[in-house]
């Protein structure tokens, strides 16, 4: 399959399948919720602990109903219907899918998010230490930086108060996280789904979904690129939302449906080029 047709396609089996949009809403919802009550009520580290072990666990098992629902849309999209009626009911009942991928997925992801945790802490590790010996450290007190992350005008006051050289070094800086950012994003692809389609050991997983990517490489790049401009796109286009409470909401339900799209991109690329 051409990417562009595989862009095309799967802009029609996600509005055939936006359904699949309310579970996401109500999860953020809750997760966002229960955040921000943690935030006014953690005063310790025994409770911040608990507050983080919930949050995981509750993000693997949306993870596991989720994406075997998102699983069930991709198989779906296959079936031939005479009546729309009948593709309507099929696709409502794609939330009963939920509880059964709780089931069979919760431990995989689990395994994911606690996998990619670790990878995540040593490769940023490994870059910091990298670019302490290419870049060098930029010599800023930690009360100074800390009081950067309150407002914006501490951010622009901060920047203005930096040397051209530290300016450059913290530009440095950027561009090496976000270089270890993107190979990341890239290597972690299909990781996802191959959980779901073939591979619910995560660590297994990992391995054979890098592989699948290097064996198409020029369609995975495609398909990296392809989300990644338009990730950008949407967030420049946010930025100005604030602005204007109606566009705001505009621009939410459509990031909504951007997630929607993106996973259901990725779930429908690998069930074309390496399902059975």
């Amino acid at each position: 399959m051409s990417m562009r047709k595989l862009f095309r396609e799967t802009v029609k089996i996600t509005n055939e399948n936006i359904i699949l949009a309310t579970p996401l809403v109500v999860f953020m919802w809750i997760l966002t919720s229960y955040v921000s009550f943690s935030q006014q009520t953690v005063n310790s580290m025994p409770l911040l602990v608990l507050s983080s072990v919930t949050v995981i666990v509750m993000t693997a098992a949306f993870f596991g109903g989720w994406f075997y629902m998102v699983k069930k849309a991709v198989k779906l999209s296959k079936q031939v219907f005479v009546l729309d009626a009948d593709r309507a009911k099929a696709t409502f009942n794609l939330i009963n899918y939920i509880p059964s991928g709780i089931g069979k997925y919760f431990l995989p992801y689990l395994g994911l998010i606690l996998c990619s945790l670790a990878i995540i802490v040593v490769v940023c590790a490994g870059v910091f230490q990298l670019g302490m010996h290419l870049i060098g450290g930029l010599d800023l007190d930690p009360a100074q930086v800390k009081n950067v992350l309150s407002s914006a005008v501490d951010m622009k006051a901060f920047l203005d108060s930096l040397s051209f050289e530290q300016l450059m070094k913290l530009n440095n800086w950027n561009m090496l996280f976000l270089a270890a950012t993107t190979i990341l994003s890239f290597l972690f692809m299909l990781w996802i789904p191959e959980i779901v389609f073939k591979t619910p050991n995560p660590f297994k997983a990992l391995v054979y979904s890098i592989k699948r990517i290097f064996s198409k490489p020029m369609k995975s790049f495609k398909l990296f690129v392809f989300m990644t401009v338009l990730n950008f796109v949407l967030s420049f286009i946010n930025t100005f939302s604030i602005i204007n409470p109606i566009l705001y909401f505009i621009m939410l339900v459509v990031y909504f449906y951007f997630l929607v799209y993106i996973v259901m991109l990725i779930f429908l690329y690998y069930d074309r080029e390496f399902g059975e």
